[in-house]
């Protein structure tokens, strides 16, 4: 840690040692909003005037000159070293490098992982996930970056969790909920089974963009990725996320949506005689230990449709009467 006033002088003096001189440009690019601070009523323009023709003196070797406008780096020296020695005292702070790392969930077998803030996450088979190693700043983020993921959120309202995923951000204190993120189907979900949650779109987005939509439990929003629209409707928060207790339980869920997660648990294909079967409704329980030809009769049997298997592919069609 040293002391900003002393390392400014010694900036505007041209006196800094190379890692002085990273050190206070490093801290303006990452204090920069010190720029804006309100100098009404200071001597401002006499001060900087005077910083600014001690430099003019100064012969810098061409290995120490800075790598960013100087003169306005000087301009926020000049404030300040005002401020300073009214005695307001600043530290500079070295930037934080966080930490990022990549997980992904291997084929039919979820993986169960807790953060350093104590929050527990649950992603599903074939999920990918990048995370910091530890949370720094004001708030925690974590990115899925493909797959379903379930997470119980350890309360910190100074913190707030935010889990980026494509093009969508979503906001919470403390809460159990389940994001699914579907390139395949231009498909992206967040159900709410416990608390609060807000859904947030980035500018590309057209219904969503710079504006949030709140999630309460049971409510589900459904962003469709390739149109770029969305629509908010109720779900079983709780059957959503049965899968990370060993059970697949799905509550008038999409069919498309069934049948990606049956290929990502047992590693197969599944296509559609009918393309319309995508939106059928289905509701269903099935327990992940079962085998997949017993999963297939009870979900067509419980819902009128049959199923061919030809090698690691299924095709599913509507029973013909």
């Amino acid at each position: 840690m040293h002391d900003i006033k002393k390392l400014l002088k010694k900036y505007v003096a041209g006196k800094c040692t190379p890692e002085e001189q990273q050190l206070i440009e490093q801290w303006y690019q990452q204090e920069s909003d010190a720029s804006k601070a309100d100098t009404s009523g200071l001597p401002f323009e006499r001060l900087e005037k005077s910083i600014w023709q001690e430099v003019q003196q100064q012969t810098v070797p061409a290995a120490k000159r800075v790598t960013i406008h100087r003169y306005k780096l000087l301009k926020v020296a000049a404030l300040l070293l005002l401020v300073a020695g009214a005695g307001m005292l600043m530290r500079i702070r070295r930037p934080v490098r966080e930490n990022w790392q990549e997980i992904a969930a291997s084929k039919a077998q979820p993986l169960q992982l807790v953060f350093d803030d104590g929050t527990r996450a649950w992603l599903n088979a074939g999920g990918k996930l990048r995370y910091p190693a530890h949370f720094t700043g004001t708030d925690r983020k974590i990115e899925l970056l493909h797959g379903e993921i379930c997470l119980d959120v350890k309360q910190d309202p100074a913190h707030p969790f935010i889990v980026k995923s494509g093009q969508i951000n979503i906001r919470v204190l403390g809460t159990v909920f389940n994001v699914r993120n579907y390139p395949q189907q231009a498909l992206l979900q967040v159900t709410v089974q416990q608390g609060k949650i807000a859904v947030r779109g980035d500018a590309g987005m057209q219904q969503l963009a710079e504006k949030e939509v709140v999630v309460l439990p049971d409510e589900q929003v459904t962003i469709h990725t390739g149109s770029q629209t969305f629509s908010k409707t109720t779900a079983d928060g709780t059957a959503i996320n049965s899968w990370t207790t060993g059970k697949l339980l799905f509550n008038n869920e999409r069919l498309d949506v069934i049948a990606l997660s049956l290929e990502n648990r047992y590693g197969i294909q599944i296509s559609f005689a009918d393309s319309s079967l995508g939106a059928y409704r289905v509701t269903a329980g099935i327990e992940t230990a079962d085998s997949l030809s017993a999963v297939m009769d009870m979900l067509c049997l419980a819902n009128k449709l049959t199923y061919a298997i030809d090698g690691q592919h299924i095709i599913l069609r509507k029973q013909i009467h």
